[in-house]
């Protein structure tokens, strides 16, 4: 029968033994937190890879958008254009219309002893100047032309016998302001006529 004696001291023995247990708790400890700190970066990893790929899809889109938005701006600009070509055409077809209305009052508001020499126009601003045969011819001429819906302001600026004329002829100047003709109405704006309730 053998006898196994411990030669070590008691207490260092459980003092070798307790860092032996601390050693490996601690190991156990750094092992789980390289894993946690493996598995968290996969999961960053992994997170970050996600939100790259929404970024470069978010960007596409709004190139997308982008186009679409300029696309509609060009569309607006031509539109505004054709809209501005609309209105300088109608404007220019009043003005001719207005033209006509205006020498058409004259052709038939002219008394037969007066004669137009020179007419004008600026804007709105119409200038006749011609010969009658007396003031009182010119006092018609201005009473017809002020009867006329197309013309207001009208007004004598000069009369006066030529300076060289031995007969009883009168020159004058007479000036008016052409009344442009009402603008049409926009359907869209006008309001709809409502019929009475049937009986």
């Amino acid at each position: 029968m053998k006898l196994h004696i411990n030669l070590l001291p008691y207490r260092p023995a459980r003092r070798l033994a307790k860092v032996n247990r601390l050693f490996m708790t601690w190991g156990a400890v750094a092992l789980v937190g390289m894993l946690l700190a493996f598995f968290a970066n996969t999961r960053i990893e992994a997170h970050i890879e996600e939100l790259t790929a929404k970024k470069l899809e978010h960007e596409e889109t709004l190139k997308r958008l982008e186009k679409q938005l300029g696309e509609i701006a060009e569309i607006k600009a031509k539109r505004e254009l054709v809209k501005q070509r609309l209105e300088l055409v109608a404007q220019l077809s009043r003005s001719r219309d207005l033209t006509l209305r205006v020498l058409d009052t004259l052709s038939q508001q002219i008394p037969e002893k007066v004669w137009l020499t020179r007419l004008s126009t600026r804007q709105n601003a119409l200038e006749l100047m011609g010969e009658a045969q007396s003031n009182a011819m010119v006092a018609d001429f201005m009473s017809a032309l002020e009867r006329s819906p197309h013309l207001a302001h009208v007004d004598l600026t000069r009369v006066a016998r030529p300076a060289k004329a031995q007969s009883e002829m009168k020159e004058f100047t007479v000036t008016a302001r052409i009344v442009p003709p009402p603008e049409p109405e926009d359907p869209k704006t006008q309001t709809p006529t409502r019929t009475g309730a049937q009986p």
